[in-house]
């Protein structure tokens, strides 16, 4: 909606663009535009106090600028200075201090907060998405945190709601109001938080988690035959979903019901074998020694157990088992020259693709071949799932000790585990 100004408009007050940086523009951007009161600093000539007004509704935009230029009048044109506390910020700054925080960086040392790095990044990233919204208002140096209202929350919820599925949203908000909960906590800003009341999303949960030896088949069979050529947004951006190492690697997230940066990091020897020759892999709970670390140190002293069942023998075997048994390779694309996030961004992508193009109808992803290696696990282990999932594990192993507990799940498993059931 275009602002416009009334004929007899309070002195001083201006419709101002955040993008042009202009006051009274004649230009396009109204989703941009607000009111601004520029305030003459008495005894100076040119000197002036200036407030981007919240409100686009002219009347109140002339309570709020009122009420700035008594406050201001008050202080004898003296901005107030931030408390020592530092509980007042602008938008910007607010996110610059949250970010802080969340990389373990905050001057009261029983405040500081070890997150990991996707952590961090993704709560940062829903934030820097609502200052996107502001933006269309204000300017966000500018505006204070303080002065978020409801009106702010309902074009970032109309905003989320045109960009995300009701998971993600529910995600993005509850990041955001963290994010808020940080500055009334953390750093005892005085303000209420306006995303304490929010109407969430209902998310269904379904029933096609898991995929039919059929459909993992078709998938793998999609690699070989059909298009590997994607097409991206308007632009028509093609880009190749086919690299070689793909079904190799559709198949070790399947027989190992690993998480991603699990399989992408697999070696060869991280295979040990147990008294009984049973053969399994012994590697680093990435999630778990993640959470536990300190001083930005992971602590590495949990262990997590993979059995090798006669089907992941069988797939180690094609891909040089007996001549790479002791070495430090890693048994996935072993010659890459790229990052590990950027191969599992590769796979993760390609496996949407290719689950498209074998018509699989099931809202899955890579992820659901976790789900279905723990679905196959749960019919023979049951109980002692958690502790092939990592869920939960019993004790501090060393490295030429297991416990009998988690030694007999192994072994059980490597034995009896058999992934869709043949």
């Amino acid at each position: 909606m275009k602002l416009k100004l009334p004929k007899n408009a309070l002195t001083g007050i201006k419709i101002y663009c955040s993008k042009c940086k202009n006051d009274n523009p004649i230009c396009r951007h109204y989703e941009n535009h607000s009111y601004r009161l520029r305030l003459h600093v008495a005894g100076t000539k040119n000197k002036v106090k200036s407030k981007v007004l919240s409100s686009r509704s002219y009347d109140e935009a002339i309570i709020e600028a009122l009420e700035f230029k008594s406050e201001t009048i008050k202080n004898d044109y003296q901005t107030v200075q931030q408390s020592e506390e530092g509980n007042d910020y602008s938008v910007a700054d607010a996110i610059i201090k949250y970010y802080q925080y969340l990389d373990g960086d905050h001057k009261y040392i029983h405040k500081r907060k070890n997150v990991s790095k996707a952590h961090r990044d993704e709560c940062i990233r829903f934030c820097k998405y609502f200052a996107n919204v502001l933006k269309k208002r204000y300017d966000i140096s500018m505006k204070r945190i303080v002065d978020v209202n409801q009106s702010d929350v309902a074009d970032f919820y109309s905003w989320a709601e045109g960009h995300y599925n009701s998971k993600t949203f529910n995600k993005c908000f509850g990041a955001v109001k963290t994010f808020f909960d940080f500055l009334i906590d953390v750093e005892e800003v005085e303000m209420k938080n306006p995303f304490k009341n929010y109407v969430s999303k209902q998310v269904f949960k379904g029933d096609n988690l898991t995929l039919t030896k059929s459909e993992f088949e078709t998938i793998l069979n999609a690699v070989d035959t059909a298009n590997p050529i994607k097409v991206y947004g308007a632009r028509k951006e093609r880009k190749n979903m086919y690299f070689p190492y793909l079904k190799d690697a559709f198949k070790l997230f399947l027989l190992t019901g690993c998480r991603r940066e699990e399989v992408v990091c697999l070696k060869w020897d991280d295979i040990s074998m147990s008294p009984d020759g049973t053969k399994f892999f012994r590697i680093s709970n990435l999630k778990v020694n993640r959470a536990n670390r300190s001083n930005n140190r992971i602590v590495d002293f949990q262990k997590k157990y993979v059995p090798i069942n006669s089907d992941l023998l069988e797939l180690l075997i094609e891909l040089g088992f007996y001549n790479k048994r002791q070495s430090d390779d890693y048994i996935l694309f072993p010659e890459r020259n790229i990052k590990e996030k950027t191969l599992m961004d590769r796979i993760s992508k390609s496996f949407t693709h290719y689950k498209e193009q074998a018509d699989v109808e099931k809202a899955v992803s890579l992820k659901n071949l976790r789900k279905t290696y723990l679905s196959w696990v749960n019919a023979v282990m049951s109980s002692d799932t958690k502790i092939l999932s990592s869920h939960a594990t019993d004790g501090v192993i060393d490295k030429y000790y297991i416990d009998p507990k988690i030694l007999s799940a192994i072994e059980k498993g490597a034995l009896e585990i058999k992934i869709f059931g043949t």
